[in-house]
This record gives C-alpha cells, sequence and structure tokens, in this order.
C-alpha cells in the first residue's frame, strides 16, 4: 500500500459516515455522488388542475456535483465544503485547510411552529385555495428542470449566456418560465402574467437561437411529462409563446402573476443557492407568494461559518440526512417549496412530491437577542453596499457575521427565523425589478414579519415591472423593524458627516 492509499485509509477511519443498505458513497479528488433510494411513493395529484398526474413510483434521488477551479469557492457542491475528508491539493488544499480552521457549524434558532396533522391543504377553504395549488405544482414542476440545468452546468455540459445587460439566463430560466407559465395556463388561459424572460434572443437569433430553443423545449416537454404524462407535446413555437406571455407590464388593476424563474443567477450557475420565485397580485395587492429553494436544506442548522455564514453540507449533517428518522420532524431532506396566502401564514413543503412529510408552518424569530442574532445579505458587493449593512447590524448590536446568500432565499431565511434581519442598498442608479421581491416579500409578511423600503414605506407592486424605493429593502420581525429603522436612519446620518 502506497502513501496515498495510507493516508486515505486513515481519513476513512477518522471521518465515519454513516450509511445503510440503501445508500451508496463515491469519491473522488473532483466529484461528489450522493445517491439516496427513497421509499417508493405516489406523486400528489393536484385536485385542482383539469390534468391526469403520473403515478408511478420515484425510486432514486441523485446528486452530483463537480468542483472546477474557475468556480466560486464557496460553491454549494463543492467536494471540500461538503466532505471535509476529500481534500484538494496545492493553493487550493492551502485555502481549504484555511477555510476549515475557521468553520463551525453553528445552531439555528429555527421557529418552526407544529407540523400540520390535518389532511387539508394550508390553504384550504380559502380565496386562493385554487391558486396556491397551482402555484405549488407550476414551482415544482420548474425545480426538476433547474436541478438538471444545474448539474449540466457542474458538469460543463451547458452553459450560461449573457444577455445584452450584461446579466446572466441559462436554459433553465426560459425553460422555467414556459413550463409555469403552461401549468397556469392550464387553469387560467387568459391570464395575465408578468416575468423577467422573453424569447425575443431565441426566435430572432437566428441558427444559434433557435438551437438554444429548441433544447429548451425538450426541458420543457420532458418535465411537463414527468408530471403528467397525457400532456400534449410542444412545439418549439409553442414554447416561444409561452415564455413570451410574461412580457406583461402589471398594474393596479385585475390579476398578475409575477415570476422570476431563476432568482439569483450567479448563484444557480456556481452550483450554489437560487430560487424560483413566484407571486400572484390581485388588484394592486400581493395574495399569494410560492418560491421554490432546490438547494435550501429543510432547516438551517446547517449554518457553515466561513468568513460568513452560508448554507453548507457538513458530514454531521450528511450523516442525518442518511440515517433518516422516525419522524417527520427528524426526516432530512434538501429542497424546499415556501408558500403562503394572504392570512393563512407562511408553510414549507418538499421541493419533491415525492417526499411524503406534511407541510411545515413557519415563523420569523419571536425575540431580538443582539449576541445571537443574524442578519442577511446578497452576496456580491456589486449589489448592495456591505460596509453600510454592516454598520446598521453594528447599531443593532448584532455581533454575528452576516449570511450570504444569493436570491430571494434570503426571504425565506427570515421567514423561518434562519436570520433575523435582511437588508438591501444597492447603488443609488438601480432600479429594482418587482419579480426579484414579489414572492419573498409575501412569504415573510405572512411569517410575521415587515418588508418595507429604508424609509418605512410598504413596497408597492402596482406601478409595474419596476419598484420605487427609498435607498434599499429591509425584512425582520414586526418587534425588530422600528429599531431597524433607527439603526438605519444613524448609519444614514453618520455617512453623510
Amino acid at each position: 500500500m502506497d502513501r496515498r492509499e495510507r493516508e486515505r485509509e486513515k481519513r476513512k477511519r477518522e471521518r465515519p459516515l454513516s450509511t445503510t443498505d440503501d445508500t451508496f458513497l463515491s469519491f473522488s479528488e473532483t466529484t461528489i455522488t450522493i445517491v439516496m433510494l427513497l421509499a417508493s411513493s405516489t406523486a400528489r395529484p393536484t385536485s385542482s388542475a383539469p390534468l391526469t398526474r403520473k403515478t408511478t413510483t420515484k425510486k432514486s434521488f441523485c446528486t452530483t456535483a463537480h468542483h472546477h477551479p474557475h468556480h466560486h469557492h464557496r460553491t454549494f457542491f463543492t467536494a471540500t465544503k461538503a466532505f471535509p475528508g476529500v481534500v484538494p491539493k496545492g493553493e487550493t488544499r492551502r485555502r481549504y485547510e484555511c477555510a476549515t480552521r475557521k468553520r463551525r457549524l453553528h445552531a439555528s434558532s429555527v421557529a418552526v411552529a407544529e407540523e400540520t396533522t390535518t389532511k387539508a391543504a394550508p390553504a384550504s377553504g380559502t380565496k386562493y385555495e385554487k391558486e396556491n395549488e397551482i402555484a405549488l405544482d407550476a414551482v415544482r414542476i420548474a425545480s426538476t428542470i433547474c436541478d438538471k440545468v444545474q448539474a449540466q452546468l457542474m458538469r460543463m455540459d451547458e452553459k450560461s449566456i449573457t444577455k445584452g445587460d450584461k446579466s446572466l439566463v441559462t436554459l433553465a430560466d426560459y425553460a422555467a418560465q414556459a413550463v409555469i407559465a403552461w401549468r397556469i395556463g392550464q387553469d387560467e388561459p387568459d391570464m395575465k402574467f408578468l416575468g423577467e424572460e422573453d424569447a425575443d434572443a431565441l426566435v430572432n437569433g437566428g441558427e444559434d437561437g433557435k438551437e438554444v430553443l429548441r433544447k429548451i423545449a425538450v426541458l420543457v416537454n420532458e418535465a411537463i411529462h414527468s408530471f403528467y404524462p397525457d400532456a400534449k407535446q410542444l412545439s418549439d413555437d409553442e414554447v416561444a409563446a409561452l415564455i413570451d406571455k410574461g412580457k406583461g407590464e402589471g398594474g393596479p388593476e385585475g390579476r398578475h402573476w409575477i415570476l422570476d424563474p431563476v432568482d439569483g443567477t450567479l448563484g444557480f450557475v456556481r452550483g450554489d443557492q437560487y430560487a424560483i420565485a413566484l407571486a400572484l397580485m390581485d388588484e394592486g395587492e400581493l395574495v399569494l407568494g410560492a418560491m421554490g429553494c432546490p438547494n435550501m436544506p429543510k432547516t438551517g442548522d446547517v449554518l457553515e461559518f466561513d468568513d460568513a455564514y452560508s448554507y453548507g453540507f457538513s458530514p454531521r449533517t450528511v450523516s442525518k440526512m442518511l440515517a433518516g428518522g422516525s419522524s417527520a420532524k427528524m426526516d432530512w431532506y434538501k429542497g424546499c417549496v415556501f408558500t403562503a396566502v394572504r392570512g393563512n401564514g407562511c408553510w414549507i413543503w418538499p421541493t419533491s412530491p415525492d417526499i411524503k412529510v406534511n407541510p411545515t408552518k413557519v415563523q420569523v424569530s419571536s425575540e431580538f437577542e443582539p449576541q445571537k442574532a443574524r442578519f442577511c445579505e446578497p452576496v456580491m458587493k456589486a449589489n448592495s453596499s456591505q460596509g453600510f449593512t454592516a454598520s446598521v447590524a453594528d447599531n443593532l448590536g448584532i455581533e454575528s457575521k452576516p449570511l450570504r446568500i444569493y436570491s430571494q432565499v434570503k426571504y425565506g431565511s427570515v421567514a423561518r427565523a434562519d436570520a433575523d434581519v435582511f437588508m438591501k442598498f444597492p447603488k443609488a442608479e438601480y432600479r429594482e425589478k418587482v419579480w426579484d421581491h414579489a414572492s419573498g416579500v409575501i412569504l415573510v409578511e405572512e411569517a410575521g414579519g415587515v418588508v418595507t423600503d429604508a424609509g418605512g414605506t410598504p413596497l408597492d407592486f402596482s406601478k409595474g415591472r419596476y419598484l420605487e424605493l427609498d435607498r434599499g429593502i429591509v425584512a425582520a420581525s414586526a418587534a425588530l423593524h422600528e429599531k431597524l429603522m433607527q439603526a438605519i436612519q444613524l448609519s444614514w446620518d453618520s455617512a453623510a458627516l
């Protein structure tokens, strides 16, 4: 046995992982594959839809992750983040060893209410019960597309596209928007739809555009038929038309669905957090939200620290996930969908309908203890002034480092009390779009929180495609919001000196 094999055997002895006959773990220096065979189960039909759901059992769950030197060092699926026993070489190894010394797991103060035991859906009996079921179903279908495309990006089988405004877009952005438009359209063929993407670059992009559209159509049809085998096959032109349904302008009258099909595209292409963010506005008021977070763990006690907190999977966490539990509260899974109907609270479901656990009602943190509190903010400094948020946190007495997350997953973190505060202070010339916040805002509000601009004014989504804001956006519990406003003003006055 050579030196390398002896070291490998030593690492195995020092870092055992709980495994069962249903689990196979495969390691290499650049790849981690986790395969968990789940109990056979039947997909839950959506009672409101005039469609026939697939009832075949789904037998396996597979996540494959690849590390690439050009990816962000905190990539969600990076081997060194998920399993410290897999050690890289050279400079990457030195960075890993430094980060490992600093990393520590921090127990979450998740405020999760007791899981519902009723068979009725959380929105049962409400005005928007049917729309809630449709939104949950639509986001789940879109999640299957995003999972697949993100895996392709990690394998470098596909790549992102840079749009004219220099923002990133992927096959998943287009395909998820088409699938969600299709699913809503089965019940509301005349819907008004306000989405981030359009098909102009695909339709008018020559042969390259047609080739991308063909790939998108394949993804869309595969996803639809995995849930509804009897659904009609969609042509490329029909898929393009579905994408273009998102060209709505919004407004204060009527009903408008608002969608960001892949919120946090930079996190998505880096294998990190992202959200499928869907909301419904009725007569100018947000009334429903459904936000899929396919990489978000069920609870926040997998937060890991390396300069800032992030969601990660340590060997301890993976052991728990693989071991399972005797009750729904002990079961671990990756992939959450948050849903909220106005006046009915905020709930978490598994992304996969094949995971048979009851939805869980969540609430924002009930108390504010500065020594234990956490605030979350965007990952990229270009998207928000991290110096200003640090000043506000200091004025509040928060001692913890920030929880930095891509996308509207930040709203989910506040809704279920992984963090006490969310703050974003973009550059003065930047205009926030409604789809970047609509879904997350109603989730936090229904979890008992308050979301306003930095001046304390509630966000108005009825003005079209853009929000009108005073300096930035903040979210917190009702008890903390007033203190937050005071801390912001104090930091603002200090910065003006």
